[in-house]
């Protein structure tokens, strides 16, 4: 007995129904994951990526702002870059800092290159930072002149308390000069 129809409308039907059963058994598709889309990334603008800048600098202890400050006089000579600018200026005007320097800060702002193309923000911000600076650049000037008005009203109240003394003296000498 041979397995092979000797009719071909008979082969050519078991074949067909053959893959009509194939084609009949579901399969197991793996599931449509649908990702949810990737959130937009709004790159930092240059003031926040500057403030970012200033909250590091202002947790740092004293020996690492003295390399931080000397690091970015190093970057700002290489790359004469406004951000560059402005990070030296917020050093610089660090309180106390063995290298604060608000006159060097404000002239680092004003330098800064009219060309440069400054956000809204950054404009303000630097208008704030240079008027703070001016202003502080005043208080000191003012502080400094009132100090040394102090002491030359200290010297002078020397002077005269010396002079009262040597009085003073003179009288208590007249008096036991007077007394028998």
């Amino acid at each position: 007995m041979s397995i092979i129809p000797k009719k071909p409308w008979v082969l050519l039907t078991i074949i067909l129904a053959a893959l009509n059963a194939c084609s009949a058994i579901p399969t197991n598709q793996p599931p449509i994951v649908i990702l949810p889309p990737q959130p937009l990334v709004i790159p930092p603008s240059q003031l926040e990526v500057l403030m970012q800048y200033y909250e590091s600098i202002r947790k740092m202890p004293a020996t690492e702002l003295v390399k931080e400050h000397d690091k970015a006089k190093q970057n700002l000579i290489l790359t004469k870059s406004d951000s560059a600018r402005a990070e030296l200026a917020l050093l610089l005007a660090l309180p106390n800092t063995s290298f604060r320097d608000t006159g060097a800060a404000l002239n680092l702002l004003n330098e800064w290159s009219k060309e440069a193309k400054l956000s809204a923000s950054m404009r303000s911000f630097k208008q704030l930072l240079s008027t703070l600076l001016a202003e502080q650049q005043r208080t000191n000037s003012n502080v400094n002149e009132l100090s040394q008005k102090l002491k030359e009203e200290q010297k002078h109240s020397e002077i005269l308390k010396n002079q009262i003394d040597d009085i003073k003296n003179m009288e208590k000498n007249l008096i036991l000069r007077d007394k028998p």
